[in-house]
C-alpha cells in the first residue's frame, strides 16, 4: 500500500485536510480556509504497458463457463466451448482495464495467466 504524504498549507503552515476524486486532489486548510488543487494518478493509471490473459485450458467445462466465455469473447456456444479446451487469450488491453476480466474469470473457477507479469492486486 502506498504511504500517503501530508500537506501543509502554505498560509499557515496547518495540516491540511485532503478529500480525493480521482484524479483530483482537494485540498482545505481547517484554520484559515485556504484551498489548493491537483492531481494525483495512481500508478495503475499510468501503466502504458499491454497485458494479455490467457486462459488455462479445461477438459470439461460447465455450461456456466462456456456461457461466460462466450459472453467475454463474443464466441458462439461450440466455438467457446472448443477455445476453453484449448485455453484462449480474452483479453488484450492495459492494466486499469484487465481487473474486469480477471474478476469474472475468478468468479467463475477460470485459471489464467497474465503476460507480462501483473504487479497489481485484482481484488
Amino acid at each position: 500500500m502506498e504511504k500517503e504524504n501530508k500537506y501543509y498549507c502554505p498560509d499557515c503552515g496547518t495540516e491540511m485536510l485532503a478529500v480525493y476524486e480521482k484524479p483530483a486532489l482537494n485540498l482545505t486548510c481547517p484554520n484559515c480556509g485556504c484551498k489548493l488543487a491537483t492531481t494525483k494518478w495512481e500508478t495503475i493509471d499510468l501503466d502504458e504497458t499491454i497485458y494479455e490473459i490467457e486462459t488455462l485450458s479445461i477438459k470439461n467445462p460447465s455450461l456456466d463457463q462456456i456461457k461466460i466465455f462466450a459472453k467475454l469473447t463474443g464466441n458462439n456456444f461450440v466455438v467457446s466451448k472448443d477455445l476453453i479446451k484449448k485455453g484462449y487469450s480474452v483479453f488484450k488491453g492495459h492494466a486499469k482495464n484487465l481487473k474486469n476480466t480477471a474478476k469474472i474469470l475468478d468468479a467463475h473457477s477460470f485459471k489464467y495467466k497474465i503476460i507480462p507479469d501483473y504487479p497489481y492486486e485484482i481484488r
